[in-house]
């Protein structure tokens, strides 16, 4: 009976791992949109959930036979399937609890407004005027996504900002320098989501500098917490630069 079950599980598990590689590819590549992606994604877990137990009738179907090989590659089947399932189910739970909104910023009174983005935004895709409903969700669940304030110059902040933008590989949609704003579009590292990220670098008074940021997701209506990661890490990163520029340079000439 072995000889038999085992070519169709064979067969049913390529089809699992095409079927998530073509999920995954498709979108990074263009072929079709993230949430079609991502629909297919889902399909391929439910699959492999049907391919476990799949797995585990044939070991008790084949328990009587000693063919060993085929009990171990039932096993493989098994173990494959439940692990590629057990990772996108717990990250489903693990995002799960998180808020549905899509669209985080360091200044939920005066969010910094997008310029450039809006020409290149689709029509079906979400609108950029900030939801001020989401400030409270947003204050409630990501309470470290506040602002950075220096004393460093104007120029020289901005200057930093490029360049941690440039290093972290977003598109650069539009600079202006002297208004202090920098608009780029990020991409999410699985599915390749676009969402659009805007940073504001202002003078406060003389001697302050404010350095705002937005993270907004281009289509759906949550982001599963990845627009607040962005903005926290890229303002931890900035945060850091910035503390090395006001150190002194030690001059190591005698």
């Amino acid at each position: 009976m072995s000889r038999y079950i085992s070519p169709v599980l064979y067969v049913l598990l390529m089809l699992v791992g095409c079927v998530a590689f073509i999920s995954i590819a498709g979108v990074r590549v263009g072929i079709f949109e993230p949430l079609t992606g991502f629909s297919i994604l889902r399909k391929s877990v439910f699959a492999s959930l049907i391919l476990s137990v799949l797995a585990i009738l044939s070991l008790g179907i084949c328990r009587k036979e000693r063919n060993i090989a085929s009990q171990r590659f039932f096993i493989l089947v098994l173990t494959v399937s439940v692990v590629y399932s057990s990772m996108w189910i717990a990250f489903y739970i693990q995002k799960a609890g998180l808020p549905r909104i899509n669209d985080v910023t360091t200044d939920t009174e005066m969010p910094p407004a997008f310029l450039n983005v809006n020409f290149i935004r689709m029509y079906n895709e979400n609108d950029l005027a900030y939801d001020y409903d989401n400030a409270p969700i947003q204050h409630e669940h990501y309470q470290d996504i506040k602002p950075i304030f220096t004393k460093l110059k104007k120029d020289d902040v901005y200057k930093t900002v490029s360049a941690l933008v440039e290093q972290r590989g977003w598109e650069v949609v539009a600079k202006y320098s002297q208004a202090g704003l920098l608009e780029a579009t990020a991409r999410t590292p699985i599915f390749g989501f676009r969402d659009d990220v805007i940073i504001r670098v202002m003078k406060v008074d003389e001697d302050t500098v404010r350095i705002d940021m937005r993270s907004c997701s281009r289509i759906g209506s949550g982001d599963y917490g990845l627009n607040a990661e962005r903005v926290e890490a890229f303002m931890t990163d900035l945060s850091k630069s910035l503390v090395r520029s006001t150190m002194p340079k030690v001059n190591s000439a005698r």
